[in-house]
């Protein structure tokens, strides 16, 4: 017999997350969780698992404060990172971190900041370049196996040190001491390591407003800068007579909060502010006028940020660009852990950027290392010295599940017709279209009306269920590149919403949409 009831279709996630608390606004085509998920493909999935690079910690276990994916030439690779006791390790491929580059570092709180420079001229090697904030800015020259204290640094940067550097118009810039903390310094374009003497010098920055420089980034051919707790500035060095060079104000309202706290995207910066909000630094027109809007109102993820982030840790955001997947990640704390969360903005859809948590990693430190078909990879540090390969094939972490989840607004179905936002929905059944993964379950958990009424299982393999559980005209043997599998569903209620979750090892699922069938009830007005 023909279903005589209504069906609403129901896309999930096709808008990402929102963070909203005004249910009556939220579309269908939002989610109100989504952890540990992916909108890669097109479909709603599990984000990919993490396995560990080093598979002994490294000595002491101490925290990962930073890592960089360092080539020192064409055909090496090396990866380089600072840990919590004190050390700069290097590591060539083993996960044994064997070279101890540096020890005795003050590293209290620190968010280190890698420079890759050097080569200025052929014959010249390349060289990394470490700022810590508590210490010389160290120099690591082509595959050596110490660092060595900057040479030649300003004069101010004597006993308290630069927070921040970067490489622009071939000039290497540094700033953020506390001793004079609006003002940037460069070296000559032929030599990165030196500060002083000719073709060197220093940029006031509008010294009168805000705390402090915490960052900035070289971008089409100017430097955006950023102060604590507001203030962006634009610094334009393309006239060949540096006194010349021009200092604007772009905004006074919004600010910076962490030394990576920002990253360049496709054509775009995207950064982190002091509370909590992303925005792009965006050309309009002529670059000289740079406008900039606030991503997180484009999901309401203020309240969110609020409820569940720790503000004031905010300081230690690390992010970066995972361009293989068009994704930016924020490293964050939740309001009773540290580093368990990233905030992911997800870049694929022109119209819309969609945001999701990630919780199954601690993330003091993040990077991208380069995998062997020369595509950048995100990489983080732990709190137990190890460092982690994100976004790996296998939904596990180190051999363990984890769990992926999402849920739906809570809808009253006025999309369809305005008249079912104030009448009972009695529910008839659920049926999710799913791309096959495996002879595993996701379990959908019915609410209604904030109430769970039942947890119903759908099975994700080719089969729309195992033998012994067939239901004829329900689910499949077998299958192409989609599958639909229908359960009956009960309960009542004027609002209904789904949690979809699995967390077994391996356990992976891929939902492109579902279909809730339900009759109308009475007009509880």
């Amino acid at each position: 017999m023909a279903f005589t009831g209504k069906i609403a279709e129901v896309p999930i996630g096709l808008d990402g997350l929102t963070g909203t608390k005004n249910m009556a606004k939220v579309g269908p085509t939002h989610l109100i969780v989504a952890e540990n998920v992916t909108y890669e493909a097109g479909t709603l999935g599990k984000e990919g698992g993490s396995s560990k690079y080093n598979s002994s910690a490294i000595t002491s276990a101490p925290t990962v404060l930073g890592g960089h994916d360092w080539h020192p030439t064409a055909s090496q690779q090396r990866l380089i990172v600072v840990t919590s006791n004190g050390k700069m390790l290097r590591d060539t491929g083993d996960g044994s971190f064997g070279t101890t580059l540096k020890t005795g570092l003050t590293v209290s709180s620190i968010t280190p900041v890698f420079v890759g420079g050097g080569a200025e001229v052929a014959a010249n090697n390349r060289k990394l370049f470490c700022y810590t904030g508590s210490n010389q800015v160290q120099v690591l020259s082509g595959d050596g196996t110490t660092t060595s204290d900057l040479a030649t640094p300003p004069s101010d940067w004597g006993s308290i040190f630069p927070t921040f550097g970067l490489i622009h118009e071939n000039r290497h810039w540094g700033g953020g001491n506390s001793n004079d903390p609006h003002r940037l310094y460069f070296t000559a374009p032929g030599n990165h390591e030196v500060f002083t003497g000719s073709d060197t010098g220093s940029i006031s920055v509008y010294s009168g407003e805000g705390e402090r420089i915490t960052g900035a980034v070289s971008f089409k051919g100017v430097m955006v800068v950023w102060k604590y707790p507001s203030g962006i500035y634009i610094i334009d060095t393309s006239n060949a007579d540096e006194a010349n060079w021009s200092v604007d104000k772009h905004s006074s309202k919004i600010g910076g909060v962490s030394p990576l706290g920002h990253t360049p995207i496709d054509d775009d910066v995207m950064f982190i502010d002091q509370g909590g909000s992303l925005h792009l630094v965006s050309a309009i027109g002529e670059f000289a006028n740079i406008g900039s809007r606030n991503l997180s109102d484009v999901a309401d993820l203020t309240p969110l940020i609020r409820d569940e982030i720790n503000l004031g840790e905010l300081q230690r955001t690390q992010c970066t660009y995972y361009i293989a997947k068009r994704e930016v990640h924020f490293t964050l704390s939740s309001s009773g852990t540290a580093y368990d969360r990233r905030l992911v903005v997800d870049l694929n859809r022109i119209d819309l950027p969609r945001f999701r948590l990630s919780t199954k990693d601690t993330n003091r430190s993040i990077w991208l290392r380069q995998d062997s078909n020369g595509v950048d990879r995100p990489m983080t540090g732990d709190a137990s010295g190890f460092a982690w390969y994100l976004d790996q094939a296998s939904r596990a972490k180190d051999g363990a599940g984890y769990n992926g989840k999402f849920q739906t607004p809570h809808l009253d179905f006025g999309w369809l017709d305005p008249s079912l936002g104030t009448k009972n929905k009695n529910g008839k059944f659920i049926e999710l279209v799913v791309e096959p993964k495996g002879n595993w379950d996701l379990s959908v958990d019915v609410l209604w009306d904030d109430v769970t009424i039942d947890t119903l299982s759908f099975n994700m393999g080719v089969a729309g269920s195992s033998l012994g559980s067939f239901v004829l005209n329900t689910d499949k043997l077998a299958g192409g590149n989609l599958v639909n599998k229908r359960k009956r569903m009960v309960g009542s209620g004027r609002r209904l919403s789904l949690v979809g979750r699995n967390s077994g090892n391996g356990q992976d699922f891929s939902v492109s949409k579902f279909y809730c069938g339900f009759t109308e009830g009475s007009d509880r007005g």
